[in-house]
């Protein structure tokens, strides 16, 4: 008894220090605390969504941000990706103005391809000119605001990129709340929702373009040679972000084809909530992450880090699919409304989806840094080939748990590739 009692002071003196350590870290604790924050508001504004907008109308809205999200992915997300992977490079060298004017040609295309998506995919929509007109605008503020988190990201700037998220999370919070309890009902559902995306992409762009870094070089830049590495970069990512958006977005216009638009909003919705949970605890991990993997550190410390955040994050993740396993109709019942309960069972599958592919993220983060482009390429070609080929055999017969299951199975096959080439990585390199 007696050598017990000091060996019991020094265990709770060492889980005391610990615990202290923990608290210190005002970095970790100032994005925990941010991304509570951002939970809190994105489950506010789902749930005012599912109160106030049917399942059709936010079927309509559903594929038409799923046809935004891809051509974005397409044309503007890799050179987005390429500046991010040369800020500590070759961005200093020659500043901004080159990828500017690499993003300023995509833009026209991305707009007018998603017109025409629009006028071939869904021509008698309402207020379809107005509808255009809020995208015009919405698309170069949605640039800017992927600009500035990039680069907070990067430059370890994490109080500004908190800080960014939130306000973006509130603004749009603040929009739905004013849309449906202040204002009259004008406009089709749809399209309050995309002025909730402009918003969004107004209030972040407005506060914190100051704080972007900008460097703007005098030195003449050969735009030959710019151009050919951004396209080495950039070239197997836009193959990529096609197959990307197989894996993310097919269900939806599958579900369209076989079923009805309402099914579509039914999953959208419910999907997006089993999503959200690990939509909002990953980039904890990933922003911790990022400027130790974009470092000049040897490939083995930046495997062990990656190695170590992911141990903890599928450990959380096991905590948090217990709880949503016995809490399932509570959760749907409470974040969103009874014209949304026939897709309930889908919050569940679709978390433990998600924690899969957001546990890829983690991995493959390092993979990014190596500009090895073309192997994340070819893990989400497999995926998506699986996910295609799933969605067409399983929705006809089973509905929406067949494209739910579609899901599941792509993310754990996707997962399994990188997990296996990055326990080779250190061999290969």
């Amino acid at each position: 008894m007696k050598n017990y009692i000091p060996i019991l002071w020094i265990r709770n003196g060492l889980e005391k220090r610990n615990v202290l350590k923990i608290l210190k870290n005002r970095r970790r604790n100032y994005v925990i605390l941010s991304q509570v924050g951002n939970a809190i508001i994105g489950l506010l504004s789902g749930k005012l969504i599912a109160e106030f907008i049917l399942p059709e109308q936010f079927g309509i809205y559903s594929l038409q941000f799923a046809a935004f999200t891809f051509f974005f992915g397409l044309l503007i997300a890799p050179t987005l990706r390429f500046l991010k992977a040369t800020y500590t490079t070759l961005y200093k060298k020659i500043g901004i103005v080159p990828y500017l004017t690499c993003l300023g040609v995509l833009l026209l295309p991305l707009y007018l391809l998603l017109i025409t998506f629009f006028e071939v995919n869904q021509g008698k929509i309402e207020n379809k000119i107005f509808l255009y007109i809020i995208i015009l605008i919405f698309i170069p503020f949605n640039l800017i605001s992927n600009l500035l988190i990039d680069q907070f990201n990067v430059l370890d700037k994490i109080k500004e990129l908190s800080s960014l998220t939130v306000l973006k999370s509130f603004a749009g919070l603040l929009f739905l709340i004013i849309i449906f309890y202040l204002l009259p009902a004008n406009n089709p559902d749809y399209i309050n929702l995309w002025i909730m995306q402009l918003i969004i992409g107004i209030s972040g762009t407005l506060f914190y373009w100051r704080k972007f870094s900008l460097i703007v070089k005098s030195k003449k830049v050969s735009y030959v040679k710019f151009f050919k590495r951004q396209l080495r970069f950039a070239g197997p990512l836009m193959i990529l972000a096609f197959w990307s958006w197989i894996n993310n977005f097919f269900d939806r216009f599958a579900i369209e084809n076989f079923m009805q638009m309402k099914d579509v909003g039914l999953y959208n919705a419910n999907y997006g909530l089993g999503a959200k949970f690990f939509l909002l605890l990953h980039p904890i991990f990933l922003i911790m992450l990022t400027p130790l993997v974009y470092s000049n550190k040897s490939i083995g410390i930046k495997k062990k880090a990656i190695t170590k955040y992911s141990l903890v994050y599928f450990f959380i993740g096991g905590i948090v699919l217990l709880v949503l396993f016995h809490l399932t109709e509570v959760i749907g019942t409470l974040l969103l409304s009874e014209s949304y309960s026939q897709g309930f069972f889908l919050i569940f599958w679709t978390a433990l989806a998600y924690l899969f592919m957001t546990a890829t993220f983690l991995y493959e983060s390092i993979f990014y840094y190596e500009q090895n482009t073309a192997f994340i390429l070819k893990t989400h070609l497999a995926a998506a080939i699986l996910n295609i080929c799933l969605n067409i055999a399983l929705i006809p017969l089973y509905g929406l748990n067949g494209a739910i299951w579609a899901t599941i199975l792509s993310s754990i096959l996707r997962f399994g590739l990188v997990v296996v080439n990055f326990i080779k990585l250190e061999h290969k390199l």
